[in-house]
């Protein structure tokens, strides 16, 4: 029987298909949600002030969930951090210094709360914080979109370290920005190569 006929004999089997794909997109919601941030910020093109701001909320997440000490923390600094970039744009203060006092801010709550937090990791994280901010920075003053490309891989790699460690922030916050970071990196590739 050809699979035209097996269709016609069986059109549960289409709509059982896209059930399948349905539940596998829901599963996969992180992936989905970093790919439509991904479309949402490239599409007038791959801006590297964008980029670079994207890579510095990031790492903002990354260091206040290990300063507070809480995994679930990090989707709500996803939600605080851009809600400080909207209020900074609002006020007229610019929102890449607004981000780098809010993760300095976190860093010192973290090193003054002692004990109660893992201080290796949140050492990880405020240099990982200080490394990615900095290039994302220079990438912003000079534009070269090469430095963008390797943060945002750069990136792309701590994302999948912290997926597999499972640690600092939740999984699916990991799987959504690694998607947004190497979405970012490859349009930054392809920007560069055309």
């Amino acid at each position: 029987m050809n699979a035209q006929a097996h269709l016609r004999n069986h059109p549960h089997d289409i709509s059982d298909r896209k059930r399948g794909i349905w539940r596998h997109l829901l599963e996969r919601w992180p992936s989905v949600l970093g790919l439509l941030a991904l479309l949402f910020n490239v599409t007038n093109g791959a801006d590297s002030h964008v980029t670079a701001m994207i890579i510095v909320i990031a790492s903002v997440c990354y260091l206040a969930a290990s300063a507070i000490g809480s995994q679930r923390s990090g989707w709500i600094m996803v939600g605080a951090a851009s809600v400080a970039v909207i209020l900074a744009r609002l006020a007229g203060l610019d929102p890449t210094a607004t981000l780098l006092v809010m993760g300095a801010g976190f860093a010192m709550l973290g090193f003054l709360r002692g004990d109660d937090i893992d201080r290796r990791e949140l050492g990880a994280q405020t240099l990982a914080f200080a490394g990615f901010s900095a290039i994302a920075l220079t990438a912003m003053m000079v534009n070269p979109v090469a430095a963008l490309y390797l943060a945002a891989l750069g990136h792309a790699a701590w994302d999948v370290v912290y997926f597999v460690r499972n640690k600092v922030v939740p999984r699916s916050l990991a799987e959504a920005c690694f998607m947004l970071d190497l979405g970012l990196g490859i349009a930054l590739l392809l920007i560069a190569w055309i």
